[in-house]
This record gives C-alpha cells, structure tokens and sequence, in this order.
C-alpha cells in the first residue's frame, strides 16, 4: 500500500515564499526584497 506523500514544512514555506517574493518584484525591486530577508535573518539570529 503506497502511502501518500505530504510536502515538508520547509519546502511548503519556501515554495510560498519563492511564490509571494515573485508576486511582489513586479512592484518591489528584488534587491530590496533581498534586504527585507537579510533584515529578518538579522533579527532571527538577534
């Protein structure tokens, strides 16, 4: 019996966020994306 397969937590997030930064960059420049991540890896490692 095959058991399903669900995606894992990561790839689900990445995959949402690849998908909300490629929404975005026609309004925000990537590079400023970019920094909003560096910004939120800064405060993570805080």
């Amino acid at each position: 019996m095959a058991e399903d397969k669900k995606p894992s937590p990561m790839k689900d997030f990445t995959d949402k966020l690849f998908d909300l930064c490629r929404e975005y960059q026609q309004e925000i420049p990537p590079h400023k994306i970019a920094e909003v991540l560096r910004d939120y890896a800064d405060r993570l490692d805080g």
